[in-house]
């Protein structure tokens, strides 16, 4: 400080003695106790402050006369990392007298650092009193009031200080004057505004207006930064259009009849007929009312709520306004429950409240999380009702829950995260692939893709779910009480779940734990984006659950295996929507393929089980800041690029090979995960180096494709393999023997015969070939498959003789018998390869 401000506090008593105990009983009250104290601010102040050492900004807050009232300091620290943190100091002059640590008792007058009491003063007064017929600006902030004033000479610029003083100063030297409020650019800038806007109101200012800032402007811009003028346009004639062009602003609570918000919540007065003045009723501690909702058809209605609770951490919820209607308990135990504090007594005046309020502000509501278009641009809804984009002013997420999301939670920073879990994932295939499927939701609707996911499948204690608690802390707490969710549960449950996670990561651990009979209709109902078609109490078709939906899953068996305890059969189609990968990666460390210094496969795995359950969330939400401002500045450029190395992956995994629609599919998936990892590494967010992504889901794929069997249909991978099946169960006992050289031949008895079987002529000499009665083959052979497809693709694969032109038949003498017509089919079915 100054000389002069130090000897301000030179001058004053300073009692540096212990209290003694005589001198506590005959203290003032407020010294009995080493918790409390005096403060007595002395307003103008005597003195000028000065710049305290280490700060970088000064403001002093003076009354009409130009008289120093108390002063705000601004300091930055810069850590590590180098993220520049800002702390706002008062300073004050008065006297202060308390009880210090040590139990000594302090009588000083001169600057400290405390504030005046509440109402505060305007950051401005002395400007107002000197242009008393301007029109005044209001800001938020003092170095943005003092930045506006050099913009527009001709209105004085005033403020409050920051985005939340709003309800702390004094309005009164507004009275009667023309007030328009320039907003900063992000949400706490548009709550101060509103705030702003009925402050002025009850203080009798003679207009209000609201500038509406447009669309182009950067996240939290304010008057004090550049602005990002296009071309050769005048910055200055820019602004001025803004301002000169504001319209009136509307109060954007509408209170109803009785109620009001105090200091100590939401209370309703009820009207007498008599002139004894009733007596409030106390309804809810104190929360904010941010706008009504509805959905784009006009339908849904709900309010936008927000508060704080005892803990100081912010909650909000957009409850739906037909809850009124019901239980009024279900409301304020929603609330209760989320940490606002409602009365037992007055709920119906609560649920009164909620279906009379009335706001200016609407938000359409929607209720599943994910990618919403906007008139704003698009947005990006948490599950947990947090909302990122442009378009985040016009959305609102409404659920029936006020504590929804909670496994969407954010601890540790980013950079721990990275240190911690991702780090361990380079030169580890799987791991570093289950690192890239979190990032793959968010891309599912900006590439019009439909939902798909991928089976980690090994033995027990391979590391499995070590992969999905890495996977699960990209987007909340990676454990079993956060991301990580069971395949024990019903189809219907699993349908809630994916709707809430839609455009995020569903994980599904061990599938064995998984009902036989439902497993394969959830991985159909998740892979097709929606779920059952289900009826109203009165017959009407209600709407149905829909989602988009990247999920990953484990288990000991594979999808097939499962099904097939209940003797069902596998279709093509879950097999491509749930891609299995072997989690055993080859190196005798189970998923692992190198440890990172750390002493075993073991030991690595607790590490990042116990680092998922305390470092989790920051990488999704820093992922989601840089994707949504891509997609909003050029969003055809994001989908070519996007496109560009999935195609660039399939061209890379199956080079000039003919494969079937499925392979291609499925190829894709693994590349849009491979793009997903690789432009999250070129957001700063996963610390691989490029390419990293991409290489390990080629080995990802690679695994598949092997395990697979090739690049053929499935369908037609299983009608060679059922056809085989059906000839080495019944080569003998079911084909009468055609040799007559062989004992017995043709008069040997063959009961439920389904055709003949000889030895070939020609190249084939010495080897059996079977000749199938066309109704076995359709009924039989080919039970559940397409038997003229069945036919084809072993014509095609060289194990079905040619029969007629256009006829997948063959007509064959048979001896006794006649000319008859047969599936023939060459030794080479049994062998495993084509003709």
């Amino acid at each position: 400080m100054s000389a002069a401000t130090q000897s301000g506090c030179a001058a004053a008593s300073d009692m540096f003695a212990p209290v003694t105990e005589a001198e506590k009983a005959t203290a003032p009250a407020t010294l009995r106790e080493a918790t409390t104290e005096t403060w007595e601010p002395k307003l103008p102040s005597p003195s000028e402050p000065e710049l305290p050492n280490g700060a970088t900004a000064m403001w002093v807050y003076r009354d009409a006369s130009g008289n120093p009232l108390y002063a705000r300091f601004r300091y930055e620290k810069t850590d590590d990392a180098g993220f520049v943190s800002k702390e706002v100091r008062p300073l004050t002059y008065g006297r202060r007298v308390w009880v210090d640590k040590k139990g000594r008792r302090r009588d000083v007058t001169g600057w400290h650092w405390k504030q005046p009491a509440k109402p505060l003063p305007l950051y401005g007064l002395d400007r107002l009193a000197a242009s008393p017929e301007a029109p005044v600006l209001l800001v938020e902030g003092e170095k943005t009031a003092d930045a506006a004033g050099e913009f527009f000479p001709d209105y004085v610029a005033v403020t409050s200080g920051g985005s939340t003083s709003a309800s702390s100063v004094s309005w009164a030297s507004l009275s009667g004057r023309a007030v328009t409020i320039w907003p900063d650019n992000d949400e706490p800038g548009q709550k101060y505004a509103q705030a702003c806007v009925e402050a002025l109101r009850e203080a009798g200012a003679q207009a209000v207006r609201l500038v509406k800032l447009p669309d182009n402007l950067p996240e939290g811009w304010d008057l004090a930064d550049p602005h990002p003028a296009e071309g050769e346009q005048d910055t200055g004639a820019l602004l001025r259009t803004l301002i000169e062009r504001a319209p009136q602003a509307e109060a954007n609570v509408t209170m109803p009849y009785g109620y009001s918000f105090t200091k100590s919540g939401l209370l309703y007065t009820p009207e007498t007929k008599d002139d004894n003045l009733p007596l409030p009723v106390w309804v809810a501690a104190p929360f904010e009312v941010i706008a009504e909702t509805r959905d784009e058809n006009g339908t849904g209605w709900g309010l936008l709520i927000c508060w704080r609770d005892r803990d100081g951490n912010p909650h909000q919820w957009s409850l739906p306004k037909r809850l009124v209607h019901g239980e009024g308990k279900d409301i304020a135990g929603e609330l209760e429950d989320a940490g606002l504090n409602c009365s037992i007594t007055a709920q119906r005046h609560l649920r009164q409240f909620i279906a009379s309020v009335r706001t200016h502000t609407r938000l359409r509501c929607v209720t599943n999380a994910g990618w919403h278009k906007t008139e704003l641009g698009p947005a990006f809804v948490l599950p947990n009702g947090i909302t990122l984009g442009e378009g985040r002013r016009a959305v609102a997420f409404q659920t029936t829950s006020a504590a929804t999301g909670t496994e969407y939670a954010t601890a540790g920073t980013l950079e721990e995260w990275k240190r911690d879990i991702a780090a361990y994932a380079v030169g580890n295939s799987r791991l570093l692939f289950a690192l890239s499927i979190p990032f793959c939701g968010p891309l599912l609707d900006i590439m019009g893709e439909q939902s798909g996911g991928f089976h980690i499948v090994g033995k027990s204690q391979s590391g499995k779910s070590t992969a999905l608690f890495a996977a699960g802390s990209v987007w909340g707490k990676g454990d079993r009480d956060g991301q990580v969710r069971s395949w024990r549960g019903t189809s219907n449950g699993t349908e809630g779940i994916a709707a809430a996670t839609s455009d995020t990561l569903l994980i599904l651990d061990e599938m064995s734990q998984a009902d036989s009979r439902e497993v394969g209709e959830i991985t159909y109902m998740l892979a097709n984006n929606t779920g059952k078609q289900r009826a109203g109490r009165n017959g009407e078709a209600r709407a149905r659950k829909t989602w988009r939906s990247s999920f990953l899953s484990t288990g000991e068996v594979t999808l097939a295996v499962k099904m097939g305890e209940t003797g069902r059969r596998t279709m093509a189609g879950q097999e491509v929507r749930l891609v299995s990968i072997q989690a055993d990666a080859g190196a005798g460390m189970g998923m692992f393929e190198t440890l990172h210094d750390i002493p075993s496969a073991g030991d690595l795995a607790d590490h990042i089980r116990r680092a998922a359950r305390t470092t989790y969330g920051t990488a999704s939400r820093a992922y989601l800041d840089a994707l949504v401002k891509d997609r909003t500045n050029d969003e055809a450029g994001l989908i070519a690029g996007i496109k560009g190395m999935v195609d660039a992956f399939a061209d890379m995994c199956l080079p000039n090979a003919k494969i079937d629609g499925q392979v291609r599919s499925v190829v894709r998936r693994f590349g849009l995960v491979a793009a997903a990892g690789e432009m999250a590494a070129a957001y700063k967010v996963l610390p691989w180096q490029h390419g990293a992504a991409t290489r390990a889901a080629k080995v990802c794929f690679e695994s598949w494709l092997s395990d697979r069997g090739g690049t053929q249909a499935a369908e037609d991978q299983e009608a060679i393999e059922q056809v085989r099946a059906f000839i080495e169960a019944h080569g003998e006992s079911r084909f009468t023997n055609l040799n007559p050289a062989d004992e017995g031949g043709l008069h040997s008895r063959t009961n439920n015969r389904a055709g003949y079987r000889r030895v070939e002529d020609g190249p084939d000499d010495g080897r059996w070939e079977y000749l199938i009665f066309p109704e076995a083959w359709r009924k039989e052979v080919c039970k559940g498959l397409d038997a003229k497809r069945a036919a084809k693709v072993l014509y095609e694969a060289g194990h079905l003789k040619a029969g007629d032109p256009g006829r997948p038949t063959k007509s064959v003498r048979v001896p006794e018998e006649g000319l008859k017509r047969f599936f023939v089919l060459r030794n080479s079915i049994l062998e495993g390869g084509a003709a």
